[in-house]
């Protein structure tokens, strides 16, 4: 059973309890039920993109056009995901880091 699910029930029985029992029961969910905010545990490993970044990526591809996203990634040392977006000019108008 899920955190939401479990709340739901449990508010729902707190509904048609007494009184006391219904405010610790709804004290208890607000209290503990809750997910815990993710933590992120690896470090980034990947390069800030910058233009200048977003430019050589673009400009390897063109050269090595059987270059696969892993290759092009592991040359500057970006995440896949990164030379995809910028393949594909996922986000032109997002300003690049500087």
């Amino acid at each position: 059973m899920s955190i939401i699910t479990a709340r739901a029930k449990l508010l729902a029985i707190a509904d048609r309890a007494p009184i006391e029992l219904g405010v610790e029961i709804i004290d208890i969910i607000e209290n503990e039920m809750f997910r815990a905010p993710p933590v992120r545990k690896a470090r980034s490993t990947s390069s800030p993109l910058t233009e200048g970044l977003r430019r050589r990526i673009k400009r390897y591809a063109h050269e090595n056009p059987d270059a696969t996203f892993h290759e092009i990634a592991t040359h500057h040392s970006v995440s896949i995901g990164r030379v995809s977006e910028t393949l594909n000019d996922k986000y032109p108008n997002r300003k690049a880091t500087q």
